[in-house]
């Protein structure tokens, strides 16, 4: 791996927090490359310290120890080209859909009101809005809203895209059109995604690789390629079988036990 093919390297990164006069130590240790256009899936349990990883790759959180480069600089602070994806759509209810995605491309100098709406609309017919652009956030449903988020990160174009469990609160049906949303997104533009996730499918489904970190402190149990080709659908046998792998690595490595729920 040439070191201009890397996006973001962490190296020997640990974190720990001071709660209530009591020191938690959340993360230990950790050490992982993502290369430019790749799709990257960190699982593990609640509480290891996943969100808290990624926040850290955001510009969010400083490092304790270690360090976490992204193309060659340090991530002491949040950049324009990484757009983070929440848990929650984090909608401006004032707002109608396409002015929300319009308020994304606010700091990309040099465009027009026109230019940002055409690039708005452009993004919300990605992920299949065209028809709700005057619509507010209160006639949406769970997973339109996260679809309006999504479109509003992809609509500045950045070059990494982070997510932070952004279809833990949505239904079934809806992450499986999610899902296949994504896939044909990053098959079309092949932006470099870090996925954070405490779900063994959806981590198979979409990633290319999956970083599996322990019960806190967060470590490394180990770094598993998925080579299925996409696109991928979350009841296929063989997305199941690489699951079931997943889980067997939590189990026997990480002292989980309470995954069997999501395979």
């Amino acid at each position: 791996m040439a070191e201009t093919d890397v996006k973001i390297c962490a190296s020997h990164v640990s974190k720990a927090f001071t709660r209530d006069h009591c020191f938690i130590k959340v993360l230990e240790d950790i050490s992982f490359s993502v290369q430019a256009g790749e799709f990257v899936a960190i699982l593990g349990p609640s509480g290891c310290g996943k969100s808290t990883l990624l926040n850290m790759v955001a510009g969010l959180e400083p490092c304790e120890k270690g360090n976490i480069i992204v193309d060659e600089y340090h991530t002491d602070q949040p950049e324009r080209h990484r757009m983070m994806m929440f848990q929650e759509a984090a909608l401006f209810p004032w707002y109608n859909v396409l002015s929300n995605v319009v308020y994304g491309l606010r700091f990309k100098k040099g465009l027009t009101n026109t230019e940002r709406k055409t690039i708005a609309s452009y993004y919300l017919h990605m992920v299949g809005l065209d028809y709700f652009e005057r619509a507010y956030v209160h006639e949406l449903s769970g997973g339109m809203k996260q679809r309006v988020a999504l479109a509003r990160a992809l609509a500045p174009n950045p070059q990494i895209l982070l997510m932070d469990e952004p279809f833990s609160a949505l239904d079934a049906l809806t992450c499986e059109q999610l899902y296949k949303d994504v896939q044909k997104i990053w098959n079309m533009q092949h932006k470099t995604i870090l996925l954070v996730t405490h779900n063994v499918r959806e981590a198979v489904v979409l990633a290319q690789r999956v970083i599996v970190l322990s019960q806190r402190p967060g470590k490394i149990l180990k770094d598993f390629p998925i080579q299925l080709p996409y696109p991928r659908y979350v009841h296929d046998v063989s997305v199941s079988a690489l699951a079931n792998e997943l889980v067997n690595v939590l189990h026997t490595k990480g002292g989980v036990d309470d995954y069997i729920a999501c395979v």
